[in-house]
């Protein structure tokens, strides 16, 4: 969905569509992994990346190994000290040769 247009909303109307000042942000990762894994090694490290990094940071992520998206837990946006967090934890797992962190972005609109 791309960014909506820019007019007057009401401070309601913001809220719900997640604009102005209540815009929500996160961010994408990608990862290069140093020898094909088997399901069971993929399972494993999602697992681990949820459990020591997700949770408790209260974030959200979408996606699998090679690629996804995290934000905020409900609402709010994942910060700045998220995504450093996230870059350390993916390129210290032995199973990554190389892990790239976006910069933060937009969690809801594609920017044009």
């Amino acid at each position: 969905m791309s960014l909506p247009s820019n007019k007057q909303r009401s401070r309601r109307l913001r809220k719900k569509m997640r604009v102005g000042e209540f815009q929500e942000l996160g961010f994408e990762y990608e990862l290069k992994v140093k020898q094909a894994l088997t399901p069971e090694q993929e399972e494993a490290l999602m697992d681990r990346f949820l459990r020591e990094l997700i949770v408790p940071r209260n974030l959200a992520a979408s996606g699998w190994v090679r690629e996804g998206f995290v934000t905020a837990y409900l609402r709010g946006s994942a910060t700045e000290g998220d995504r450093q967090a996230t870059q350390a934890w993916l390129a210290a797992q032995p199973e990554v040769a190389e892990a790239t962190v976006s910069a933060l972005k937009d969690a809801w609109y594609v920017e044009n």
